[in-house]
């Protein structure tokens, strides 16, 4: 055997076509090796590397000023909105990675009107919903509409985050398990 080392590749295509079991047993733990190095050698996604801008869309002035707060101190950049008109905007101006959107916002609109226009201007941006008002037919609508999920006020601020860090993650990384 050679002291070059192989590639998985290579070892796997050897592997494939050896008719001796001897054999087989050693490209095989040879085979192992190279994808465990390979796996060390490979950096893995962490949250330090995703992007992490956050468009909040509430009317609700008191958890305007408190969220946005607790969502920076944990790595969010976030842009505060209290219409849905202001959130087109934003979402016309800006480049985000999560929405996150009151469902009852105003007379203008409501959270699905923001969340259909962020999957029209950035498809890959993961959407949440929060209501103070939670009903089967919300909560519908909002699987039919394809959101990322949707939290009742007051959502458990670990809970959210992680969910939403979650979806960051299998967004960017979707071949990674999260």
């Amino acid at each position: 055997m050679s002291t070059d080392k192989r590639t998985w590749q290579q070892l796997a295509e050897l592997a494939a076509n050896e008719k001796d079991p001897d054999k087989l047993r050693a490209l095989i733990r040879e085979l192992t090796e190279a994808l465990d190095q390979q796996a060390k050698d490979t950096p893995r996604p962490t949250l330090q590397h995703l992007s992490k801008r956050l468009l909040f869309v509430d009317d609700e002035e008191g958890i305007r000023e408190t969220l946005p707060l607790l969502l920076q101190a944990r790595g969010f950049d976030v842009r505060v909105v209290a219409t849905v008109p202001e959130a087109l905007s934003e979402i016309r101006t800006h480049k985000f990675d999560v929405l996150l959107s009151d469902l009852n916002i105003g007379k203008d609109g409501d959270g699905f009107t923001v969340v259909k226009a962020m999957r029209r201007a950035q498809p890959n941006c993961v959407t949440v919903l929060l209501t103070g008002y939670p009903a089967f037919e919300s909560a519908l609508k909002a699987i039919h509409d394809e959101v990322d999920d949707y939290f009742v006020k007051p959502a458990e601020l670990d809970s959210l985050i992680s969910t939403i860090e979650r979806k960051l993650l299998a967004r960017r990384y979707p071949t990674q398990s999260t």
